[in-house]
């Protein structure tokens, strides 16, 4: 009865597999599922997220180290998709193929809770960007309870929009990406208007000591442009539904072209139009809105613009959290096709959506937006602990592009450079980015062990394969142990 069972379920996810291999996506919807996940909350507030600890000079220094690491990253994904198009699991995939069952589990389940980590922080924002209008003051920050419910009714609406078919929903994020590009150029254009170079200059021979030193002030800004470009790999988490694999480069180089220009120009000409210390006190959210009341030089009811593009904010972040809602339930669904993940996650529903994966994701959401409130987390802790969560995969998926350099057997130098580059931002990140957030996000992964030990259970198989294993999941415990008595304590704070 047992063999049986096995034998149906074992052909049940073979099915479900090849239902949901439907080649739907063209170029364009894979550019905007990299660009509207990447194109969240953070493109709005970038002037004054950067600049709270940084000046000007910071600030160019960390772009060119940002465009550096990135196009790196890009190329990473874009390498291994070439050189290993068996592996469709993305960056998961990377990671398990790569280094072995339980570290790709552990990156499948980090960039898990860092989308839904990052969908608790869009549900805020939405919330405290609708609490700047007088009709919605009850939203206050996104942090009443009167946001507590519209944040939770947005969830389950996102939820049924879903469960109706990952196409329509994807046609639905192309629609709002149009908007948002809109929106961000005309941005653009007001902030070319207002610039002034001799301001511009001021800037940047201004030097605030308060800030600390250059390489202080470069890393403050890292988590901040990290965030922006959170999504890179968008296209490869979903290169099993792709029309054409040469979509999945073409997309993600374009992606991270167009997303870099952005926000560098949306980061760096406001240097040019408010003196540094003011941009550092813009109010959020948006900064972007409180930049262009300064360049129109009107307030109040009158000045529309701001308000124009508080709106395009809304719809373009509901955009982004529909992108990571889609991403978070693909790479469970793909773990679990994979077997890392309980064969139950696995399930879709009669739209080829994986709906349990859906629905445990969403659980969670809500689980992480209550806890966010009784905690009184705000937006900025909420993407520093998202952030932290997605540097691991990025580094192990840099890891195994340099691997497969290796292996390849020829000296192919620039490629070499590639992914040595790509390593060391890698490195870098969790540097900059404060390993008390990576630490603190450890927490969250020994949860984690309970779903791979079911998955490895199924598969008759011991919890770990090897030493190494076992040593990683012993670090990852004590790690979350002491993390967790500190902020008990009150010894570490965010």
């Amino acid at each position: 009865m047992s063999i049986q069972n096995s034998s149906e379920t074992s052909n049940q996810i073979n099915t479900q597999s090849q239902s949901i291999n439907i080649r739907d996506l063209s170029c364009f919807a894979l550019f905007s599922l990299i660009f509207g996940s990447m194109m969240g909350s953070g493109v709005f507030d970038i002037p004054q997220n950067v600049a709270h600890k940084a000046g000007a000079v910071a600030v160019i220094v960390s772009w060119v180290i940002t465009a550096i690491g990135m196009l790196s990253l890009g190329w990473v994904f874009i390498y291994i998709t070439a050189k290993r198009p068996d592996i469709k699991s993305g960056i998961y995939g990377y990671a398990k193929y790569g280094f072995g069952d339980y570290v790709g589990f552990n990156s499948a389940w980090g960039y898990w809770l860092n989308a839904l980590l990052g969908n608790a922080s869009y549900l805020i924002y939405i919330f405290a960007t609708l609490g700047n209008f007088a009709m919605f003051k009850i939203f206050g920050k996104g942090n009443t309870t009167s946001a507590l419910i519209g944040e939770s009714i947005l969830i389950w609406l996102v939820y049924i929009l879903i469960c109706r078919g990952i196409k329509g929903a994807s046609i639905v994020n192309i629609s709002i990406t149009a908007i948002k590009i809109l929106a961000l150029i005309t941005v653009l254009l007001f902030f070319f208007y207002g610039f002034d170079w001799s301001q511009f200059k001021v800037n940047l021979s201004t030097v605030d000591l308060s800030l600390g030193s250059m390489l202080t002030q470069i890393k403050s800004t890292m988590l901040v442009t990290v965030w922006d470009f959170l999504g890179i790999e968008a296209a490869c988490i979903y290169a099993v539904r792709a029309k054409d694999m040469k979509d999945v480069a073409r997309a993600t180089m374009l992606g991270v072209s167009a997303v870099f220009i952005i926000d560098a120009l949306l980061s760096i000409l406001p240097f040019g139009i408010m003196a540094s210390t003011q941009i550092s006190q813009l109010s959020t959210p948006p900064s972007t809105a409180n930049v262009l009341t300064v360049i129109t030089g009107v307030t109040g009811a009158a000045s529309f613009i701001p308000i124009i593009i508080r709106v395009a904010v809304i719809i373009s972040v509901v955009g982004a959290l529909l992108a990571w809602s889609l991403l978070a339930t693909n790479i469970f669904y793909l773990a679990a096709v994979d077997k890392t993940l309980p064969r139950a996650l696995a399930q879709i529903n009669g739209r080829a959506v994986p709906s349990r994966a859906l629905l445990i994701s969403m659980i969670t959401l809500q689980i992480f937006i209550i806890a966010a409130h009784l905690t009184e987390s705000v937006y900025l802790v909420m993407i520093q602990l998202a952030t932290s969560l997605a540097l691991i995969p990025y580094l192990l998926s840099a890891m195994f592009a340099f691997k497969l350099i290796i292996t390849e057997g020829k000296i192919a130098w620039f490629s070499w450079l590639k992914g040595i580059v790509a390593m060391g931002y890698g490195v870098w990140l969790i540097y900059a980015g404060g390993l008390k957030y990576l630490a603190f996000a450890s927490t969250l992964s020994v949860f984690g062990i309970i779903f791979y030990a079911i998955a490895r259970r199924e598969q008759q198989q011991k919890l770990f394969s090897n030493t190494f294993e076992k040593l990683l999941a012993i670090i990852i415990v004590i790690i979350a142990l002491f993390s967790s008595y500190f902020w008990y304590k009150g010894l570490v704070s965010f």
